[in-house]
């Protein structure tokens, strides 16, 4: 009967229980020191949906999907992870024998799991700590860059030879094992009985043994090591990353937290930890440093301030600098209503220059592999600086003001809204109460030349589709979205409550919106504040048309087209393959997918608030973008946002402002209607111009 002895030279062996009991306290008491520290933050709810979260942890931390996307890092790292895991399955299996008596490490199942497989997955993590090794000493990619006086430096080298030599010891154990004992199992750990024949090679039987106590004890001493330190090291991910998971935020994509504005003492943003929710915290212990976030962010990847990765690390350091302290006063009862100017966390932790470089665009939050919520934590520190400090860019003073005053970030008066409609014959809601859609051109849509084009074209779509819709006209304002991403909350919900009122009188139930940014506000932010409507984005019900049969694109369009992916629409509400749709519908068309499309597309640099602020640092990010689509070599660029059409086209101004290349930027609904018979002639003339090169 396959199998081997336990203990085999081993005496004294249950020493290594109180060890272990020793390590699992040490353990234990980093857990608990880590937990108190997360509980400083403000109460918050993230135990619902247990079986979803269950399923995120199985895709994300047990398969590691997004790790995986990284072909190199990810594979590299399934292997440490996965043989770790299986290793310990294995570690368990001897202690039931050992232990309880009960009789497993015998037959097929040792000699298939217990010595093969094992041995294999030994092997593949240490290719895996190898491949660690050489990405961090001879590839050093920039995401992992780090100084030797960074925190974090020691750590790394401090886990992989930790690991190294837990793994290289047990294969010595067990070759001294098998080649003492002659093992006639022993060709079924092949990887171990190579270490034994070695060491035969030049050490006698009795020198191998008392090598092997040796061996055996120091691999115990670092097992047991190994488990004490994780909780005090940035190792501390392993535990944290799929807790971290689990406690995700489940809540529609982009939903930031509603600030109740009639509370007594109502907390406007985060000007210090104790501002921040207790998962905000959690969050920064799980960080991994892969810097996955930094890769993808269009501020950093322009030459921005702004490091999504520098920020939840200057948070997390900041973090256990200041929360012992924190949790030693408030346990002696002498918390201060307000913290100390050191405690501060814009200024003296995070750079503003950073905090008002972000686009708001989730990218990093797309990439993490442990699903660290960066974009809610910049906003909460934008809500402090707007609504109690007054400090933001001095831009916003004005896009503020005309909110307010106008219901538009143009701040153009309320009685000129539909004048792009002039010609159409559109009905107001007051004029059609029954209509079944009501159609939100949005502030672009209204009283940007270039938005109106747009409208005006998925207004003639519609008409000619036969589709029942009128528009608000002279009672539509902002959603507010600009104001609530940079900060201004307050000015958000005065605008949402203005909307959803008005939405409530007609008793609307469907919207379709011209705008990513109106339609993820309606369908996600407006949710929080009572208003339940079905959204549709012109591009979903201009593609559900062409499905139907309703709009028939039968005139050829013979050119190539980089679509881009605008954030909102894309990551926020993850709606990729409508827009696609509309492209392959329409005859003579042939898309070329830039670099960076789908959940990996660039932020045109427009959200955020950033459409009405200055980029002051680096590469303009509408610029960088703008070349990845030239990059293609294709003779169109389609949008599906208002934003990045005007970033996209001021992009192609300052890369070809001879226009040599001839390159146009249209939204799909305009391709759409150049290829749609009977569509209208004056807004297919409309189109047919903007497409025309300009020289």
């Amino acid at each position: 009967m396959p199998t081997r002895p336990i203990y085999w030279n081993i005496t004294g062996h249950w020493v290594m229980y109180p060890l272990m009991l020793i390590a699992l306290a040490i353990f234990a008491y980093g857990i608990w020191r880590r937990v108190r520290l997360w509980r400083l933050g403000r109460p918050e709810a993230r135990l619902d949906q247990i079986g979803e979260r269950l399923k995120l942890v199985v895709k994300h931390a047990v398969l590691q999907a997004r790790l995986a996307q990284n072909k190199v890092a990810g594979f590299f790292h399934i292997f440490l992870s996965w043989g770790f895991v299986i290793l310990f399955i294995g570690t368990l299996v001897v202690a039931v024998e050992a232990d309880f008596g009960i009789p497993i490490m015998r037959g097929n199942f040792y000699l298939y799991f217990q010595s093969f497989t094992l041995d294999l997955v030994g092997m593949l993590a240490m290719v895996g700590v190898l491949v660690a090794w050489i990405r961090r000493s001879v590839v050093r990619p920039r995401a992992l860059t780090q100084g030797r006086n960074h925190p974090s430096f020691l750590d790394d080298w401090v886990f992989l030879v930790h690991i190294l030599v837990l793994l290289w010891t047990g294969y010595f154990v067990e070759g001294i094992r098998i080649v003492v004992t002659d093992d006639p199992w022993g060709a079924w750990s092949p990887f171990g009985y190579l270490h034994g024949q070695l060491l035969a090679s030049f050490l006698e039987p009795g020198a191998m043994m008392v090598l092997h106590k040796v061996l055996w004890w120091f691999h115990m001493a670092i097992a047991f090591s190994f488990i004490a330190y994780l909780p005090y090291s940035k190792m501390m991910h392993i535990l944290a990353g799929p807790v971290n998971i689990f406690l995700q935020d489940l809540k529609p994509r982009g939903q930031l937290s509603l600030t109740d504005l009639e509370a007594e003492n109502p907390v406007l943003g985060a000007a210090t930890l104790t501002d921040f929710r207790w998962k905000d915290l959690a969050d920064l212990d799980a960080c991994t440093e892969c810097g996955r976030c930094q890769e993808n962010c269009p501020a950093f990847l322009t030459g921005k301030p702004l490091n999504p990765k520098a920020l939840i690390l200057d948070l997390q350091h900041h973090l256990h600098e200041k929360g012992p302290a924190l949790l030693q006063a408030a346990a002696k009862g002498e918390l201060p209503a307000e913290q100390p100017l050191e405690s501060e966390l814009v200024g003296p932790v995070i750079d503003p220059e950073a905090l008002w470089s972000c686009t708001t665009c989730r990218a990093c939050m797309e990439a993490c592999p442990v699903f660290i919520e960066h974009v809610p934590k910049i906003v909460e520190m934008r809500r402090h600086q707007v609504m109690l400090q007054g400090e933001f860019p001095a831009e916003l003073n004005q896009t503020y003001k005309n909110l307010e005053r106008q219901g538009n970030p143009w701040g153009l008066g309320a009685h000129t809204r539909t004048k792009w409609a002039e010609g159409l014959g559109v009905p107001t809601l007051e004029e059609n109460p029954d209509a079944e859609y009501l159609f939100w051109p949005g502030c672009s849509g209204a009283y940007d030349q270039r938005g109106q084009k747009i409208a005006r074209a998925i207004v003639q779509l519609l008409q000619a589709a036969g589709v029942s819709f009128a528009i608000l006209g002279k009672e539509e304002r902002c959603t507010g979205d600009a104001a609530r991403r940079s900060g201004n909350e307050m000015l958000f919900q005065q605008l949402a409550m203005e909307n959803i009122e008005t939405l409530k009188a007609y008793n609307v139930k469907k919207i379709i919106t011209h705008c990513p940014h109106c339609f993820s506000t309606f369908a996600n932010d407006y949710r929080q504040m009572g208003l339940e409507v079905e959204v549709l984005h012109h591009t979903q019900i201009l593609s559900q048309l062409v499905k139907e049969g309703k709009l028939k694109p039968v005139h050829r369009v013979d050119a190539t087209v980089a679509y881009h992916d605008s954030c909102y629409l894309g990551r926020y509400n993850q709606i990729y393959q409508p827009p696609r749709e509309l492209l392959q519908a329409i005859p003579g068309l042939e898309l070329k997918e830039m670099e960076r499309h789908g959940p990996r597309s660039m932020c045109c640099g427009a959200g955020g608030g950033r459409m009405w602020m200055e980029e002051r640092h680096g590469t303009r990010i509408n610029v960088d973008r703008t070349r990845q689509a030239i990059a293609t070599g294709a003779d169109l660029i389609a949008t599906n946002c208002p934003f990045c059409m005007t970033m996209l086209s001021d992009g192609i101004a300052v890369e070809d402002p001879d226009n040599t290349r001839q390159l146009a930027v249209l939204d799909l609904a305009e391709m759409l209607l150049k290829s749609v018979e009977g569509a209208h002639p004056e807004v297919a003339a409309a189109a047919e111009e903007e497409a025309t090169p300009k020289t």
